[in-house]
């Protein structure tokens, strides 16, 4: 829900002053301590923590709230959900306003439901109505729930969590999460994209969140619910190694196409197309076979994703219309750049090491032979493991 609770329902406040960072960090300087630098010079980073036992007064300091800002917020919030102005809230209500929030109201928790979970927490007297005060008393204990694990995990304590803060406490609970995982987490909870998350993002993310906020339980609502909004974001479709038969196929017989398209321009025999020429052809094939198959893997992937709140998931056409019709035919290839970023060089790695350990194997193993499926299978082994390895810091790179 990143971002859409405080669009909905935030009361106007004034805007945090950005202090200006004059001096340089030092050579000494960590990574993580110049990323947080440079954030806060730019407004990006919360308050430092108070010292002693977190409670809402380091809860307003961190989101730059007056106590009456803040119970506007709140008030607001409630009336949101509140749109009938009843003055109390029913699971219909909640289940109204997750919806609108493009929450989903079931698959939440073994009680139901987001929806019937969010009721009980909120429901003290166990009645089946949430009042304002019942209301505001969840928002006071998870909003100081929010800021201890926030706490936690902000282990520079500079004000903000950065991308290596939060993969150390994800490792730390036993999750593990690559690179690409990672970046779709941040950029899913970091509402202004600048590589941070304040605790008011974190807030946003969680606070309609009904069960305790463990780095597991967090983890797996992402997962679930959020894992990734592909009309707002350029988001990444798949890792490099999961590629869908369609893409392979297309992939290698382009392959084959550009390799006799460069043996016919140099004027040469296939077989002497040497390295440089692999290369090109494999690169090549992949930026079309990778251009080729994405407007199918974004809509794939929002239907893994698709949250409705009747819980109706829509079939793939209907689907693709609506992306076409609301959003327009380049929405279907929103973060096709930095996806070829990193398949270009994976595909034209793969293939030349997989094409040249075969006419290795040909010539100095087999005695001209043709080689077997299970050397095949081995060369194909060694070359998909060295185009990941050699294309990984490019995938380091444009995760940080």
């Amino acid at each position: 829900m990143s971002g859409a609770v405080a669009q909905a329902v935030e009361a106007p406040r004034p805007a945090a002053a950005a202090a200006a960072a004059s001096a340089a960090p030092a050579s000494g300087t960590s990574r993580a301590a110049a990323a947080a630098a440079a954030a806060r010079g730019a407004g990006g980073c919360g308050v430092v923590r108070k010292p002693g036992p977190a409670t809402m007064e380091h809860v307003l300091l961190a989101l730059r709230e007056t106590e009456a800002e803040r119970e506007a917020r709140i008030r607001g919030m409630f009336g949101f959900f509140d749109a009938s102005g009843r003055g109390h809230l029913d699971q219909e209500q909640i289940e109204a306003g997750l919806a609108a929030l493009h929450l989903p109201p079931e698959g939440g928790g073994k009680g139901g439901g987001y929806a019937l979970e969010l009721l009980r927490a909120c429901d003290r007297d166990r009645d089946g109505r949430v009042g304002y005060d019942d209301f505001r008393r969840y928002m006071d204990d998870k909003e100081l729930e929010l800021y201890r694990i926030f706490q936690a995990i902000d282990v520079e304590h500079n004000g903000c969590i950065l991308p290596e803060e939060l993969w150390h406490a994800l490792v730390k609970a036993g999750i593990e999460i690559d690179d690409e995982e990672l970046a779709r987490f941040v950029e899913h909870v970091d509402k202004d994209n600048n590589g941070i998350i304040t605790f008011e993002e974190w807030r946003d993310f969680l606070l309609l969140y009904p069960h305790e906020a463990t780095m597991e339980n967090i983890y797996h609502h992402w997962e679930r619910v959020c894992l990734v909004d592909i009309g707002e974001q350029a988001a990444i479709p798949e890792r490099i190694s999961k590629h869908v038969a369609p893409e392979s196929a297309i992939r290698f017989y382009a392959y084959e196409m550009l390799k006799e398209y460069i043996m016919k321009s140099k004027g040469e025999n296939k077989s002497d197309i040497g390295t440089s020429g692999r290369l090109m052809a494999g690169g090549l094939a992949g930026a079309v076979a990778q251009t080729a198959i994405y407007p199918i893997d974004l809509v794939k992937t929002r239907l893994q994703t698709f949250a409705s709140g009747s819980g109706k998931i829509p079939s793939l056409s209907a689907l693709s219309r609506d992306i076409w019709v609301q959003e327009g035919p380049r929405a279907f290839y929103r973060g096709l750049v930095p996806s070829l970023l990193g398949m270009v060089p994976y595909a034209g790695i793969d293939l030349t090491v997989y094409e040249t350990l075969k006419e290795m194997s040909k010539t100095y193993v087999l005695k001209d032979s043709d080689p077997g499926p299970l050397l095949q299978l081995g060369c194909g082994t060694v070359s998909g493991a060295l185009g990941a390895t050699c294309v990984y810091p490019l995938q380091v790179i444009r995760t940080r």
